[in-house]
């Protein structure tokens, strides 16, 4: 739900007979656009926003009336093209800063940043323009909104931490201790992809197979473009004999990146263990040409084309 504007006004309150001029006519424009807002014609909400800041330019609650307008729309999740999000996002960041030249002390103009740059995955950021809110307005609704949000960016922070000292671990050969700060993260933040990524990781080394497919199955449900996800997956069902369903893993993990000579390498092996030569032979071909150096490829395809049986190892 849109914001209500930076000032308190309610969006029927002010008409074009109260205010006379270009202020009048953005405060009217405005009101257009909490109607657009609230009836979710976010782009209409947009364009009133946008002209508003046209008619009365030195206005910086109507820049971060757009700003929040923008905001909305980006949240919407109606934005499909990655380039206009970028945009978008600029935009809006340009206009509060625009926000600040006109009254530096423009507190709202810092909390709106803080939650763009939050929503940008940018905390430092955040955290530096929440501080600057807290400053200039230290009390009130608003100001515990942002202390919440501030704290809840500490709370991010801890489970990060956790995290890559599990990731440390589990490299260092104590996969049990990096499993059990893994499932404090997962208790805590159940969505949290890289959590349930290094589970499967630590599961792997314990060889608790069933343990480490779920983990990564649940891995890639919550991110279906990880190829290392996929290939993590499609490694322990190889080992446990699922050779169907790890190809098709494998398979998919090489559609999101095509030109991985490692995806190709590993499913190679699996197709040249179930007697499908010609095939593991074209993938094999395939990556040696994406990386002459590798010097393993190439004794593989040797191998491989020399009528040998295709290495036990395990994938």
């Amino acid at each position: 739900m849109h914001e209500q504007p930076v000032d308190g006004r309610d969006s029927l309150e002010m008409t074009l007979f109260e205010i006379p001029g270009p202020e009048g006519n953005a405060s009217r424009l405005v009101n257009l656009g909490m109607r657009h807002s609230q009836d979710g014609k976010l782009e209409d909400a947009v364009l009133a926003f946008e002209q508003a800041v046209q008619a009365a330019p030195r206005n910086p609650v109507y820049r971060a009336d757009l700003a929040a307008a923008y905001r909305e729309l980006l949240l919407s999740g109606t934005v499909g093209d990655d380039r206009r999000s970028e945009t978008l996002f600029e935009s809006a960041c340009d206009h509060l800063l625009d926000a600040l030249r006109i009254d530096p002390d423009f507190a709202p103009a810092y909390r709106a940043l803080g939650f763009l740059y939050r929503d940008m995955e940018a905390p430092w950021r955040a955290r530096e323009m929440w501080n600057y809110f807290l400053e200039i307005e230290p009390n009130g609704a608003q100001a515990t909104e942002v202390e919440a949000a501030l704290a809840d960016l500490d709370r991010i922070q801890n489970l990060h931490r956790l995290c890559e000292e599990a990731s440390y671990l589990v490299n260092h050969n104590e996969p049990e201790q990096g499993l059990q700060l893994l499932r404090e993260v997962i208790e805590e933040e159940p969505a949290w992809y890289e959590a349930w990524f290094w589970t499967g990781l630590a599961c792997r080394e314990l060889e608790r197979m069933d343990e480490g497919i779920n983990a990564f199955a649940q891995a890639v449900e919550l991110d279906p473009d990880s190829c290392f996800a996929y290939h993590e997956l499609a490694a322990l069902l190889a080992r446990k004999g699922e050779r169907e369903a790890a190809e098709g893993f494998w398979r998919k993990s090489l559609q999101l990146e095509p030109d991985e000579p490692w995806i190709m390498s590993n499913l190679a092996l699996l197709l040249w263990q179930d007697e499908r030569r010609a095939e593991a032979e074209a993938l094999l071909a395939r990556a040696s040409d994406i990386d002459p150096a590798n010097r393993r490829l190439r004794l593989r395809m040797r191998a491989l084309q020399d009528g040998q049986s295709a290495p036990t190892e395990e994938l």
